[in-house]
């Protein structure tokens, strides 16, 4: 902004632009973003949820059952229906208990505890993967308003062109192809303008799927400070280790599944034990006159037998163990997946950290310097208009380039993030 002023300097006074201070918008910014999806947001809640059920249910899982009270009358005679004509009538009272197989409670609570511990785990990778998730959608929409940015300014820059042109042709300066050229250049600068916005909308509602209609409202575009992951980066080499994501909550709760997938093994173990079952019964007599009307009780134990094992226990036992060795290959292919995104998102920010370095240091600086000179060149009649106009618009893209590259760069941190590399490698000194 300001080139054609800065290079024409005293030739166009009436070109000064009045600057209009506008009053201070509130603007949302990544932080407030993610704290804002993270409180609209139905699937964690409803994950801590399933988890909270799966740690209740293996509580009651861990119980005995419940015993049985019988209540009853045997042998009554179906001719009188008199208790006291028959000496084995008898009203029953009796209550019966099964006994655990083995040790098949205890595991059933330690599998459920598992499952919970897997739902819980998962709620956490949830939590991570939305901030990502938000981060990359937000970032999106902040490049798109800062390639906005550059090509406003660089609109009032040709704006400031068209009136130059104006003014010399008026003054015959120039030819009247050269104010039409500059109008068109200024022309095709309004419909890329138009196509930011474009995808400024289209950016704006992929994030509006976490925070709504705050999506729509004024966002800060400044890049995030997330201090500690781009320090954690200058020291790393690649690959990074295995360890960084062997501690994240997405492998913790595939560790979760292979645990409970292991207690079921240990239960499918006790099916081949009997199942005791206790029964005590109580039958009160009336006396007749062929008894004294003693009271019976009865006491029985009962227990079933396996002894079918090949189409049932042996079946449910192979079952079990074949689910047990498919969670532990899903577990290392996370591990190796994890691990992989994890290289490459570092990899990638390295190398945009490393290319934003040369813009910084050379390629932006180069680009304002050579359009500065050509429109000083220009006003000075020793340069056309269109290589004035292709300078700027080289300068531009130059800075445009940049800015997607620093987007990119933070959005590869957002999805290093997600690792929680630097945390857990803090942990681990």
């Amino acid at each position: 902004m300001g080139y054609v002023l800065r290079a024409l300097g005293p030739l166009v006074p009436a070109l000064l632009i009045c600057a209009v201070t506008l009053p201070a918008r509130a603007q949302l910014n990544l932080e407030g973003a993610i704290q804002l999806a993270q409180e609209q947001d139905p699937q964690t809640a409803a994950a801590i949820a399933a988890a909270d059920a799966a740690a209740e249910t293996a509580v009651a899982d861990a119980q005995w059952a419940d015993p049985m009270l019988k209540l009853g009358i045997a042998n009554l005679p179906t001719d009188t229906f008199a208790f006291d004509d028959q000496p084995m009538t008898q009203k029953v009272i009796g209550i019966s208990q099964k006994l655990p197989r083995g040790d098949s409670l205890a595991l059933a609570g330690e599998r459920g505890a598992h499952a919970a511990e897997a739902g819980y785990a998962g709620a956490a990778d949830m939590e991570l993967a939305l901030a990502r998730d938000v981060a990359l959608a937000y970032l999106s929409v902040a490049e798109q308003l800062r390639v906005r940015e550059l090509l406003a300014e660089n609109r009032r820059w040709m704006q400031e062109l068209v009136g130059y042109n104006r003014a010399r042709l008026a003054s015959a300066q120039i030819q009247s192809q050269q104010l039409l050229q500059s109008q068109l250049a200024l022309a095709r600068l309004d419909d890329r303008i138009a196509a930011v916005d474009g995808e400024i909308n289209r950016a704006r509602g992929s994030l509006s799927r976490w925070i709504g209609g705050a999506a729509w409202g004024p966002l800060d575009a400044t890049p995030p400070a997330w201090r500690d992951t781009r320090d954690w980066l200058v020291g790393q080499s690649l690959p990074v280790s295995m360890g960084l994501v062997e501690q994240h909550p997405a492998v913790a709760a595939s560790s979760a599944r292979v645990a409970a997938e292991r207690a079921n093994v240990a239960l499918a173990q006790e099916a081949y034990k009997p199942q005791f079952g206790v029964d005590f019964s109580y039958g009160q007599r009336d006396r007749t006159p062929m008894s004294d009307g003693s009271d019976f009780a009865s006491v029985m134990v009962s227990f079933d037998l396996p002894l079918f094992r090949q189409n049932r226990q042996d079946r449910r036992l192979a079952a079990s163990r074949a689910r047990e060795s498919a969670g532990i290959l899903q577990r290392q292919n996370l591990l190796q997946q994890l691990h992989a995104e994890l290289n490459g998102a570092v990899a990638m920010a390295q190398t945009l950290d490393r290319r934003r370095a040369e813009y910084r240091e050379y390629l932006l600086p180069q680009a304002d310097a050579t359009a500065d000179a050509v429109l000083r060149g220009y006003a000075s009649n020793t340069a056309d208009l269109e290589a004035a106009i292709a300078a700027r618009m080289d300068d531009i893209e130059t800075q445009i380039s940049a800015a997607r590259l620093t987007y990119g760069y933070f959005r590869a941190v957002a999805r290093i993030r997600y690792f929680r590399a630097v945390e857990l490698d803090a942990n681990s000194k």
